[in-house]
């Protein structure tokens, strides 16, 4: 559910007067779609950020050194064709208008599945390219007030992409479905995910330093939302608590509950938000959008913890 998850938020968001961002990272590009985009560009994907990141700082690295003779790495100029002509895009170039005059999207498509081969032949060119921090660089590019709320739709694996994802969010929020092999697919990808990152700050710590990142990661909070949850299904309840027991009060405490108008969302790639309460019965749709509407309260009371929390670091932190 972490698309359709994402799409929801986004339209409650945009809804509730924010303007958004959402950032595509799936090969899958089901989030791109539902937002009215088909024809998109492999170098406006995260791929073409991760291309742009890669000439910056080959350039930065190399006129670190007092003599550029000296710099053990390629500038810009020595990499690949693509690479550079990607990397002369401007930061704006990469964020598309959607169907909502209030969202944007930096777009995927099934071409920027490439991206996790793409990475690991640049990380050879240069083992000095801190590839985990390409999309925070980007998003520190933006100015402060051309968006409130930025939306990231992940791939399902630990790769490339999702760990751009991870070490540019403030926040985790996970979705997940209430059944024994959701539970354990979650566990398991929370695992990864923290072993991944613990390597990068072991491995990376010096490089990320000098890159302006900060390790190891710290998020402002990390919440699990249920998904396709039927009330009336005792194991779905027993799953809720299973989780609870782990996660405690990590676990969201409005999960979505599993409608047609929720089935419709995903096959019609239309939101509850989007919907015509014609096409089923309106109960169906009043109980969809309450679920929904309810989910997007406490993410938002979230979000707004996290900035008052990153506001009071800042002002220390000055």
């Amino acid at each position: 559910g972490k698309t359709v998850v994402a799409q929801h938020l986004a339209h409650a968001a945009a809804l509730d007067g924010y303007r958004v961002l959402c950032v595509d990272f799936d090969p899958q590009a089901t989030l791109t779609h539902s937002m009215g985009l088909t024809e998109v560009k492999e170098s406006h994907t995260v791929w073409g950020i991760m291309c742009r990141d890669l000439c910056r700082e080959s350039n930065r690295i190399m006129e670190s050194y007092d003599d550029p003779d000296d710099c053990p790495y390629p500038a810009a100029d020595e990499l690949p064709e693509d690479v550079q002509s990607i990397g002369a895009q401007r930061f704006q170039e990469f964020i598309q208008p959607t169907c909502w005059p209030t969202i944007d999207i930096i777009p995927s498509c099934a071409n920027a599945a490439f991206v996790e081969f793409a990475s690991a032949q640049y990380r050879a060119l240069h083992k000095a390219w801190s590839f985990f921090g390409c999309v925070a660089r980007y998003l520190d590019e933006l100015p402060d007030d051309q968006y409130d709320i930025i939306i990231f739709d992940c791939p399902p694996a630990i790769g490339y992409q999702s760990l751009n994802a991870a070490f540019a969010a403030d926040i985790l929020y996970i979705p997940s479905g209430p059944g024994y092999w959701e539970y354990d697919s979650t566990t398991s990808y929370l695992g990864q995910l923290g072993d991944a990152m613990a390597d990068i700050s072991e491995g990376f710590a010096s490089l990320a330093a000098d890159a302006g990142i900060t390790l190891p990661k710290q998020f402002s909070d990390i919440r699990l939302l249920m998904t396709r949850f039927e009330s009336n299904n005792p194991l779905h309840s027993a799953m809720i608590d299973a989780f609870k027991n782990v996660f405690g009060a990590d676990v969201c405490a409005h999960p979505i509950e599993m409608t047609r108008a929720v089935e419709q969302s995903g096959r019609f790639q239309m939101s509850v938000y989007e919907q015509d309460y014609r096409q089923m019965t309106r109960e169906t749709w009043k109980r969809a959008r309450q679920s929904f509407d309810r989910a997007y309260d406490e993410f938002l009371q979230t979000v707004l913890e996290a900035w008052k929390e990153n506001g009071k670091r800042k002002e220390k932190a000055e």
